[in-house]
């Protein structure tokens, strides 16, 4: 019997038959240790966390503060239709981002929304909110809704009668129950509600 060189042996040992060959344990891996899976889950999801763009602190305060104005528009407006007794709302367009408080036309067409003369109760400028732009940065109108009680032609346009309850503007015999506004920047979003019973509005 010939056997390999190896350690401990000579060559001539290894040439005797009289002595025999030791025997070599081969150890072979075939899969992986558990320590190692999770070191390979815990990369994984560092580099995951890594490629998803967070929110910065102050993304989250142009949020808030652009839902803030948002909620204040339309608590002014409801305390307006209330103490004036003519139908004041909050209009919002999508596609430019803007926000505006209207008054409807006392005149003969009932519907039509005048802007000139609702004033911001601080600046006196008409009331406007101009998403997208300083200070509320890269903040987004990005969905408006609520549950038409009838037929609504422009359910952009949330309207509070003199009783503060919700309206469509076109026809205004329609209610809206539980209308909202998403606000997003980023990662990030905001809902400004207004509560169909209470008219509370919150942020949320």
């Amino acid at each position: 019997m010939l056997c390999q060189p190896s350690r401990g042996l000579t060559l001539a040992e290894s040439r005797n038959p009289a002595v025999s060959c030791p025997v070599t344990a081969v150890a072979s891996q075939t899969g992986h240790t558990l320590v190692e899976m999770i070191i390979v889950v815990i990369i994984i999801g560092l580099a995951a966390a890594l490629a998803m763009p967070s929110a910065t602190p102050a993304q989250q305060q142009q949020l808030d503060f652009a839902a803030a104005a948002v909620a204040d528009a339309f608590r002014f407006a409801r305390e307006e239709a209330r103490r004036t007794g003519v139908m004041h709302g909050v209009t919002t367009d999508i596609a430019n981002d803007l926000v505006r408080v209207f008054r409807l036309d006392e005149g003969p067409d009932p519907n039509l929304k005048v802007f000139d003369d609702v004033r911001h109760p601080l600046s006196k400028q008409p009331y406007a909110i101009q998403l997208g732009q300083s200070p509320y940065g890269r903040v987004a109108l990005v969905a408006v809704d609520g549950q038409m009680v009838g037929t609504c032609d422009d359910p952009g346009n949330i309207a509070f009668d003199s009783a503060g309850v919700v309206r469509c503007v076109e026809p205004t015999t329609t209610r809206i129950d539980n209308p909202s506004v998403d606000l997003s920047t980023g990662q990030l979003t905001l809902t400004v509600a207004v509560d169909s019973f209470t008219g509370r509005v919150s942020v949320q």
